[in-house]
């Protein structure tokens, strides 16, 4: 057995990576926010030990009708998925994304080897990916843009304080997702820009001296191809998807506040849900832990929120969104593994021709 000096340096590097995040998140929840906002542990969990039964029970109905929503853009995005399959997909992937550093990858990793068992082709996968993630980001960009000058003339506040980090991130962002609907809005430029990947693959390979066949530019064009189809007959499901898990999101937030008692205007709850949207795309920590906390409590106290009560209710909301996703993908994840192994078994056992 080898050693952990003998580990690849890529394992040893993943575990530095997770190591480096999860003690991030850890300072962040743990010591930045209580001394940031003056509010001890004690009093938080005073509030949220408070708040009903009944109303943590609606909660989480309200936060499943969201991830069911979801499944709308995700089923318009690989035909012939099931909403049954699609809520298994985004639940395990979430799961492993809330709990990996830069888990991202890892989790379209794993909702790659399901959809391959279920019989999707790669290029199918592909496409899938790709446009769920620009319609993700692209409604976590346009909030911004919408929520910024009205929540500041419905409250009076100034909010580029505020909001200043999150619309330089946004302008980022928007950038690099502008670049790939670029390129993938033509076929002349998907064949473009594939000649060029073609090239730089060459050279690779001759630095390399490696002898791999591989054309990534073809590649580009068939998925440019197969996204352009997939988007022009079902943009309509795939935005109605997103608009409605966005909105639902947008209850639960204004609905774990308003539990709290943090006294927030819907606007003001609107312009800290459009922080909060785009701060669950940094990949630092796990899920965006402790840091999607700290920026969407700094946002609604600016915004003149109770500060126990607005600590509480961003708990409330990130242990329903984050941590709650975490066992019940997790429980997914373990389903899916007990038919996956089942499944040889069942197929060796029967009879041939039956």
């Amino acid at each position: 057995m080898p050693t952990a000096f003998e580990r690849p340096p890529s394992s040893l590097a993943a575990r530095g990576r997770w190591a480096l995040g999860a003690g991030l998140a850890i300072a962040l929840l743990a010591l930045v926010l209580p001394r940031a906002t003056g509010v001890p542990w004690a009093s938080t969990w005073s509030v949220v030990s408070a708040v009903p039964a009944i109303e943590l029970v609606a909660l989480v109905v309200l936060w499943g009708l969201g991830l069911l929503s979801h499944t709308i853009t995700l089923t318009a995005a690989l035909p012939t998925l099931t909403h049954r399959r699609a809520l298994t997909l985004s639940l395990t992937g979430s799961a492993v994304a809330n709990v990996l550093p830069l888990g991202g990858a890892a989790g379209i990793a794993l909702n790659h080897r399901m959809v391959r068992q279920w019989g999707y082709a790669a290029e199918e996968f592909a496409a899938f990916t790709l446009i769920t993630n620009i319609w993700d980001v692209l409604v976590k960009l346009a909030l911004p843009l919408a929520v910024v000058p009205v929540a500041a003339l419905a409250t009076g506040t100034a909010l580029g304080g505020a909001l200043g980090p999150a619309i330089l991130a946004a302008a980022v962002l928007a950038a690099a997702c502008l670049l790939t609907i670029v390129v993938l809005a033509r076929p002349a430029t998907a064949a473009y820009a594939g000649r060029l990947l073609d090239r730089g693959a060459d050279r690779a390979l001759r630095l390399t001296r490696s002898s791999c066949q591989a054309r990534p530019g073809q590649a580009l064009v068939a998925l440019q191809a197969r996204c352009s189809s997939l988007v022009r007959t079902r943009w309509p499901r795939l935005s109605l998807g997103m608009v409605l898990y966005t909105a639902l999101l947008f209850a639960l937030m204004w609905s774990c506040l308003e539990a709290t008692g943090a006294g927030l205007t819907p606007a003001a709850v609107l312009a800290g849900f459009a922080v909060e949207r785009l701060l669950t795309l940094a990949g630092l920590t796990p899920g965006g832990a402790g840091i999607v906390e700290v920026g969407l409590t700094g946002a609604l106290l600016a915004l003149g929120g109770s500060p126990t009560a607005v600590v509480a209710g961003v708990l409330l909301y990130r242990a329903l969104t984050y941590g709650l996703e975490i066992p019940v993908g997790g429980a997914g994840l373990a389903m899916w593994l007990w038919h996956r192994h089942r499944l040889p078994r069942r197929c060796a056992t029967r009879e041939p021709g039956s």
